[in-house]
């Protein structure tokens, strides 16, 4: 016969032995998911801020920065993301780092963890994340885990980062090695910058778990206590509530963060299970915050890029670009806090017709936008949509008492249903000043781009080589003599050959070479005139004065000249340059250093004598078309006698260019012309 006593003894050790093993168990259950939530809350902290380092590095060279030669924003992913960590640091006790085995600020320099790190993802090029338990760190001095992401150079990355003076612009360069040195420069893109390392303690969150273990155990305790007959009675329901927790639990480590909405039998659980539901109503409010900044763009909170790419990976649709024509020169006018009031209502117009015509709207960039409409749509009906559209979208705009009238192109990928078609059917739209063109319409552009990339080849090679040069053509006065010289831009291959501006200009233009083109030309021109004693023409476009640097830079190189009055700026006349206040400004301040100011091609299209008197230029020079016909088209004539007569009447010089033969010379003289330029005199020459 079995002992009571015995059997309870038994009963009690095996209770207490079975308690411990599963407290053990669900101890260790909880502590690894613990742990792996951490390491989930690690990853979307830095997949986070390297998103935000690769958002500023993509906006941050489109931002114009109004009187410095040097864009700060160039610098901001690296300074805003240390902004970043150390409010993370000091606000929630979370020790994030950037770091490189090659620091530019040695505060970055990677310590002995990190350096591990780097060297892991260097012999490991698909790894995407690292990370370790360590028991202690020299920052925080308590139980962590250490995780890293790495940093991969990318293209924006090579404007700071790259080969100097090649990538890297020459005062960036040289601001940068004045703050730290010649260090962190030559990287190709692919290369590990370095890593971005965060520690996250977990204490805190062990040490609730342990409190919540401990409470059970007291229960526990308290249940033995009571008598080993009601385990009998409260086993089941004791169950039941461990059984709901270990399958909520699993659910969780399914990635399904739902509430815990069983109702316990007893309060310790319900206490437990208002613990887990804590911890995931936290989780979830960070995912979504997360999934709203990934996916949603912060002005209009339409999906955004991101958003769109995913969505036309899975399915095919027909894609619709809609980008707003210059844009840029709104927020220069109107400054960007209209601009981004203007996209709003922007978005309220395409939002506006969403549900009729059955599209999807995406905020693609601050001034373009993306629908994606039925598979099924025909292209008539398509066409007939986007017409209605764009007529609602180019209405005028109030905001903040400024009517704003604002142009869309349109970019079509239909048959072949692919992004970057219709990016570059969008693209075509802007440079040939279409308001929409499909992507068929752009594919005999081939060839043309095939040419554009041997020219831009040539043009780098040539700048890298300083093979970009000023040919020199003359312009005669009356008498045959020689008043100065006009500086034309040539390109010498790599086979010696002189190549005319006919074939390279406009890639120039469609590159970010043409201004360092145009630098070149003025330096040698403006060094020729100084060496020589000779009088010298420059000419510059709207895109030359626009441009701030560039106006600094002219003004800068005309200050170092002993004799300005002997540079002549030529420049061309255009309906953009009527209406810009900055070329008004920039032309006086030339004149008033002691240059002279032509208006070039003068006659042609958009001559305006009332807009001339207005310049106040110091001479013209007649359109060559005119000049080429004067002796047998008697327009041509009339033409050329009207402009001498109102440039005598304004005490203007007059030059003609074009001047072939010397029955053109005579008859010019006959008529008043003060200078002569063309090959009856001489071709441009290279002056060395």
């Amino acid at each position: 016969m079995s002992s009571l006593k015995r059997d309870l003894f038994k009963a009690i050790v095996l209770g207490i032995i079975v308690g411990i093993i599963s407290l053990i168990v669900l101890y260790n259950f909880v502590t690894n998911f613990v742990i792996k939530q951490e390491i989930k809350k690690a990853r979307l902290e830095a997949d986070t801020i390297i998103y935000y380092r690769h958002y500023l590095a993509s906006v941050a060279p489109k931002v114009k920065v109004v009187d410095s030669s040097l864009n700060p924003f160039i610098l901001t992913p690296a300074y805003a993301t240390n902004q970043v960590t150390k409010f993370m640091r000091e606000q929630k006790g979370i020790y994030v780092r950037q770091v490189s085995d090659r620091p530019r600020n040695i505060k970055d320099k990677a310590d002995s963890y990190e350096m591990r790190a780097i060297e892991y993802f260097k012999t490991h090029p698909n790894a995407k994340e690292f990370y370790e338990i360590h028991s202690s760190d020299p920052f925080l001095n308590k139980k962590h885990i250490f995780y890293t992401k790495p940093l991969i150079v990318e293209k924006s990355c090579l404007k700071c980062h790259g080969v100097p003076n090649r990538d890297v612009p020459p005062k960036l360069y040289k601001e940068l090695v004045s703050i730290y040195g010649d260090r962190a420069f030559n990287y190709k893109v692919g290369e590990i910058r370095g890593v971005l390392s965060i520690v996250f303690p977990y204490q805190q969150v062990i040490t609730q778990v342990n409190q919540v273990f401990g409470l059970l155990i007291i229960l526990g305790g308290i249940f033995f206590l009571i008598g080993i007959f009601l385990f009998i009675k409260i086993k089941d329901k004791l169950y039941e509530d461990i059984n709901r927790i270990l399958e909520h639990f699993s659910k969780v480590k399914e990635g399904k963060f739902s509430t815990f909405k069983y109702r316990m039998n007893y309060e310790e659980f319900e206490e437990v299970k208002q613990v887990i539901n804590t911890s995931i109503l936290t989780i979830k409010k960070y995912q979504a915050k997360i999934y709203e900044k990934f996916y949603f763009h912060p002005l209009t909170h339409l999906p955004n890029r991101n958003k769109f790419l995913e969505i036309v990976k899975e399915k095919k649709y027909p894609i619709t670009l809609f980008n707003a024509d210059k844009f840029k020169e709104i927020n220069l006018f109107f400054g960007v806090e209209i601009g981004d009031e203007l996209i709003k209502e922007v978005a309220k117009r395409f939002k506006s017709y969403k549900k009729e015509f059955g599209y999807k709207i995406f905020h693609l960039d601050i001034d373009e936008f993306a629908l994606l409409f039925s598979e099924n749509i025909e292209e008539k009906v398509l066409l007939e949509k986007i017409d209605l559209i764009l007529s609602v979208l180019e209405e005028p705009y109030l905001i903040e008492g400024h009517e704003i009238l604002i142009r869309f192109r349109v970019g079509i990928s239909f048959s072949k249903k692919d992004y970057i078609r219709a990016d570059v059917a969008l693209d075509y739209a802007k440079h040939s000043k279409k308001d929409i063109v499909f992507g068929r319409e752009v594919r005999s552009q081939n060839d043309s781009y095939k040419e554009h990339l041997k020219w831009l080849k040539k043009l780098q090679i040539a700048l890298k080589n300083d093979k970009i040069v000023p040919f020199f053509q003359p312009i005669m006065d009356r008498e045959g003599k020689l008043a100065k010289y006009e500086a034309l831009v040539r390109l010498i291959d790599e086979d010696g050959k002189v190549v005319s501006p006919f074939f390279f200009l406009d890639v120039a233009k469609k590159s970010r070479l043409y201004l360092e083109i145009t630098k070149r030309v003025i330096s040698k021109a403006l060094y020729i005139a100084e060496k020589e004693n000779v009088s010298v023409s420059v000419n510059l476009t709207l895109e030359d004065i626009e441009d701030e640097n560039m106006r600094e830079f002219i003004f800068k190189k005309l200050a170092m000249l002993k004799n300005p009055s002997k540079i002549t700026f030529e420049i061309v006349e255009t309906e953009d340059i009527r209406e810009s206040e900055i070329v008004k400004k920039f032309l006086v301040t030339l004149q008033e250093m002691g240059s002279l100011i032509y208006i070039d091609d003068f006659g042609s299209g958009y001559s305006n004598f009332d807009y001339v008197v207005k310049l106040n230029p110091n001479g013209v020079k007649i359109d060559g078309s005119l000049i080429k016909n004067i002796l047998t088209d008697k327009n041509s004539e009339i033409i050329v006698k009207t402009i001498i007569s109102f440039a005598k009447e304004m005490n203007i010089q007059i030059v003609a260019e074009f001047v072939e033969n010397e029955e053109i010379f005579e008859k010019l003289k006959e008529l008043g012309v003060d200078y002569f330029q063309g090959y009856y005199f001489s071709p441009p020459k290279e002056i060395k």
